[in-house]
């Protein structure tokens, strides 16, 4: 599947479309229940059957690598920037034919016409509600397909979405974007697979880049794991044809490390972990 992320450049309609089924939407906890419901609306005309809670974000971290890079809203530019743009002129033509990327989901609820600084304000003020039980207890009574929460990191959370009904739960520090301090979400997932993994469907995202990666996730507990940089690495390099060139890439290298410990069935992974 194809999670898109409330704060995506594509909206959830266009993303239903071209996946054709495999799309789950990430929802980002707004602060009013009215965008909350119709966020949700819009989710299930579409079709997208598994909604995603986001619990890693309980708020922005300090990211010092993208405050240097000038990634911000209003983005900051710098001549370390202005170079890199002028180095790219096929990316370059392209933003300027096609215009910058928006929060095409959003796009609804954001007053025409507002600049990009009032833009950052208005994301601060519409997304800085915390997520609680009885928040989630309110979606699992509003949402009847599946739900799944990322952003579980302890033993005891991953218990207390098994008690609140939940289908699934995603382990994830947020690729160590909010607390790169933190534990490494491998080490959690097998300590919550162990104590859990007969209860409930258990996912893994973070830091995960290559097939061995997968192979290692897998062997861990997970019985999925989900990657985007490496997705924008492959698209960033070679346009539409790049995720599958990933995807091949990927499913090449997981194919290898299962040949090399003799493994016939991803299945069989865990029985090989050191």
């Amino acid at each position: 599947p194809y999670i898109l992320s409330t704060v995506g450049t594509a909206s959830i309609e266009k993303i239903a479309e071209i996946t054709e089924g495999n799309a789950w939407f990430q929802l980002y906890h707004p602060v009013e229940d009215s965008l909350r419901n119709d966020l949700l609306k819009r989710t299930a005309e579409a079709g997208i059957e598994v909604l995603v809670i986001l619990a890693d974000v309980p708020s922005f971290g300090y990211r010092s690598k993208e405050i240097r890079n000038g990634l911000a809203i209003p983005p900051r530019m710098t001549w370390r920037n202005m170079v890199q743009i002028a180095s790219r002129p096929n990316w370059a033509l392209s933003t300027l034919m096609h215009g910058q990327p928006n929060f095409e989901t959003l796009k609804p609820y954001i007053p025409e016409g507002m600049n990009l600084k009032h833009l950052g304000l208005f994301m601060n003020k519409t997304f800085n509600g915390r997520l609680n039980e009885e928040r989630v207890k309110a979606l699992r009574d509003q949402w009847k397909g599946k739900l799944v929460i990322k952003g579980i990191a302890t033993e005891e959370d991953a218990a207390k979405a098994i008690e609140l009904g939940l289908d699934g739960i995603i382990v994830s520090n947020h690729g160590g974007r909010q607390l790169d301090m933190g534990e490494s979400s491998i080490n959690p997932l097998k300590r919550i697979a162990n104590l859990y993994g007969d209860k409930t469907t258990i996912m893994m995202d973070s830091g995960i880049r290559t097939g061995p990666d997968i192979a290692n996730t897998l062997a861990s507990g997970a019985q999925f794991s989900f990657l985007g940089r490496s997705f924008m690495y492959g698209v960033g390099a070679l346009g539409k044809k790049g995720g599958r060139h990933t995807i091949a890439i990927l499913k090449k290298q997981l194919l290898q490390v299962m040949q090399q410990v003799c493994c016939e069935k991803v299945e069989d992974l865990s029985k090989h972990l050191v």
